[in-house]
């Protein structure tokens, strides 16, 4: 068989039927980890008697996932976006330790979190999902107060 008469193989990994119910025959994928490093061992006590030894730096682990970027990209963005709005909103001060208000900048970046959130609904974890909500609520509160005119609170 040539690679153009190949049969498509289509497997359902869906966890459950359209009905709602576990689908017979489910299974679990199980994700390949990066294998542990064994510990170092502890570096033999220093005495005068012994002669000094010199070797080269042990190699650093690899940074994790999470610091790299690769899982964590959206939180990064997430995080981003929204430091960015609260700095426009005044509520963060600049690098020169001002604080200037640009309520432009602040819709904008607030626009742009919930388009994310609307094109990325179900296919974020838990974490993700829980930060764009909290970070979109608070935002939103905030551009609220800081457009109110002043005074404009009601009378009780």
């Amino acid at each position: 068989m040539t690679e153009e008469e190949k049969p498509i193989r289509v497997v359902d990994r869906r966890m459950f039927t359209p009905e709602g119910e576990l689908r017979p025959g489910f299974e679990v994928e199980e994700r390949e980890e990066a294998p542990t490093p064994p510990p170092a061992a502890p570096p033999p006590p220093a005495s005068s008697a012994a002669p000094k030894e010199t070797r080269a730096p042990a190699p650093e682990e690899p940074p994790s996932a999470a610091s790299t970027g690769e899982d964590g990209g959206l939180l990064e963005v997430i995080k981003s976006l929204g430091t960015t709005a609260y700095a426009a909103l005044g509520m963060v001060p600049d690098p020169s330790g001002s604080r200037r208000r640009d309520p432009a900048v602040a819709r904008q970046m607030i626009d742009w979190l919930a388009v994310l959130e609307q094109k990325t609904r179900g296919n974020l974890t838990f974490e993700e999902s829980d930060l764009l909500a909290r970070v979109l609520y608070e935002l939103r509160m905030a551009y609220v107060e800081v457009m109110r005119p002043p005074g404009g609170e009601p009378k009780r």
